[in-house]
């Protein structure tokens, strides 16, 4: 068997069934035996930088290693934003990049991998030698498991076509953290907790189980305290009736004043950053306790009171125990009033968050509202980088944080459509929305939406397009400046899908809108939907920092 052979017979070994990739002739030969020696399904990018990010989107819904290739020099150059994106995201992923022959010091497309690869922030592993390949693919996706981050696999050319006997790789991921705090710092936690008065539960992506999710719900009821979620743990705790959605920056206005008046916050899985607190406006002056699986995030972000590095679902039952052999009443938080007050803001959002916008536009939050009716609740939804994305984020509900997929960890817009092509992959029979910006759609490199519609993926694109870069508008407008430089022109995106093969819509009112969510209803699931809703740019809202005292 030859070393590439090895390679893409190792890669199904692993479990790895999807390869995302750009063809290149310093990894087209792996590709080609992966497609035909496996059961494997290859499928191709446009641009390298795509294919990382539809590995990416992969592995975000499925909770499995995404894996791409690419081939040297510049196709590994192209990766860089989208490797970027993956470290910050905290993605594992493997990438397969072509290496070209160490004897060519001329060769166009050298670079070295391992100097661009490490200022991006991924690991690199080199395949050694022809008696390593297996030994090496294991370090690469070992590492890309634990480490949580893209890992590059650098193949040498010149090995490729070596003649080995196959080794089938011993790979054995790490499934399960079983740890439980048992340091005096929960004693601390504990004497926090039973002297709360206004405790809140916030759970972050952390929560990677569908049993800890119930763990730490229990522990909620258990001391009587609402629930909020950072950004990506967003479908936590559905269906709560002390749920107060979001916190931080995009919190409505119920949460925003529990969060606020809260003596105590008890975090699961999640690094409390300056968005999920509010630019530290809603933790200033409050007890912290903080419980995540890995020691680095303690603290990370935010000072805390106690920190406990365990399990969190096996941390919060423990707490619960804890608290019931003390006979710790609970804080009354749940209270009737903060019920009604809930019910009230659900009842009336629309009207609160609903705004009249010039004739020819669409309101945001109408098209949010719109679309979470029409969608089956067992969705996929993504949203690109950009000021519209505040109104979905507090309207679109996912069913658990697996079928979220934010593309903003290096907030660069324009990393969506390539993430919702991976994840729209991995989504099986439920829809997958992107929300893209006019923007953002543009700079994704719109011949993405040609792989979409060769694989007949169910994915439907809304494109709120209020023909402007929506943070610049806000930046010029903001000091009295002439928005005019960060105006785009018009582009008439239902005619590009249509040209790509895709279905396009355009809407231009209420009336337009809820056809278009009919269309939806009777979609072909074999052929993406692009609906281009024209928004008006002095009326969409950019979201705001929290300051309290």
């Amino acid at each position: 068997m030859k070393v590439y052979e090895a390679i893409a017979h190792g890669l199904w070994d692993m479990g790895c069934t999807e390869l995302f990739g750009v063809l290149g002739d310093g990894c087209v030969y792996v590709v080609d035996s992966f497609r035909r020696d496996t059961q494997g399904h290859y499928f191709p990018a446009v641009n390298e930088g795509g294919a990382v990010l539809m590995a990416q989107g992969w592995a975000r819904v499925t909770g499995r290693i995404g894996v791409a290739t690419v081939t040297h020099g510049p196709g590994l150059a192209n990766t860089v934003t989208a490797l970027i994106e993956g470290v910050k995201a905290a993605t594992p992923m493997v990438l397969l990049a072509g290496v070209t022959p160490a004897t060519d010091l001329e060769h166009a497309q050298h670079i070295n991998h391992v100097e661009l690869v490490t200022a991006t922030g991924a690991g690199v592993v080199n395949l050694r030698g022809i008696d390593t390949v297996a030994e090496d693919l294991v370090r690469a996706f070992h590492r890309a498991w634990t480490e949580r981050r893209p890992i590059v696999f650098n193949m040498p050319v010149e090995l490729q076509w070596k003649e080995i006997e196959y080794e089938k790789p011993a790979l054995r991921l790490p499934q399960t953290r079983s740890a439980i705090p048992s340091s005096t710092d929960m004693d601390d936690a504990i004497g926090i907790i039973a002297s709360a008065h206004l405790p809140v539960v916030i759970g972050g992506r952390g929560i990677d189980t569908p049993e800890a999710e119930a763990a730490v719900l229990r522990f909620a009821h258990r001391i009587e305290a609402p629930v909020a979620t950072s950004l990506r743990g967003k479908g936590l705790f559905a269906g709560d009736p002390f749920h107060l959605g979001i916190s931080g920056t995009v919190s409505h206005e119920v949460a925003l004043d529990v969060i606020g008046k809260a003596d105590c916050l008890v975090v699961f899985g999640a690094s409390l950053n300056k968005y999920t607190s509010g630019h530290r406006g809603l933790t200033r002056g409050k007890r912290i306790v903080q419980i995540n699986p890995l020691a680095s995030e303690i603290g990370r972000c935010t000072p805390v009171t106690v920190g406990l590095v365990g399990d969190p679902g096996l941390t919060a039952d423990a707490m619960v125990k804890w608290l019931d052999e003390a006979e710790i009443p609970g804080s009354g938080a749940r209270s009737e009033h903060l019920r009604e007050q809930l019910q009230a803001w659900d009842a009336h959002k629309r009207q609160k968050l609903m705004h009249k916008t010039p004739a020819g536009t669409v309101d945001l939050y109408e098209i949010a509202f719109a679309l979470e009716a029409a969608l089956p609740r067992d969705r996929v939804f993504l949203t690109d980088s950009g000021r519209f994305m505040f109104a979905f984020w507090n309207v679109i509900s996912v069913p658990n944080p697996h079928s979220y997929v934010d593309c903003n960890g290096f907030s660069s817009i324009g990393l969506g459509l390539a993430h919702s092509i991976g994840a729209a992959r991995a989504a099986g029979e439920r829809p997958t929305l992107l929300v893209v910006g006019d923007g953002g759609f543009t700079l994704s490199g719109l011949s993405e939406l040609a792989t979409a519609v060769d694989e007949q993926l169910d994915l439907i694109i809304v494109v709120p397009n209020d023909g402007s870069y929506g943070a610049e508008h806000i930046a010029l407008t903001a000091h009295n400046m002439d928005p005019s430089l960060s105006l785009l022109p018009q582009r008439d995106f239902a005619r590009i899908a249509e040209a790509f093969g895709a279905k396009g819509i355009t809407v231009t009112s209420s009336a337009e809108l809820q056809s278009a969510m009919q269309a939806i209803a009777t979609r072909d699931r074999k052929r993406p939907m692009v609906i281009d809703v024209k928004v008006d740019p002095a009326s969409v809202y950019g979201g705001a920092p929290i300051s309290r005292p």
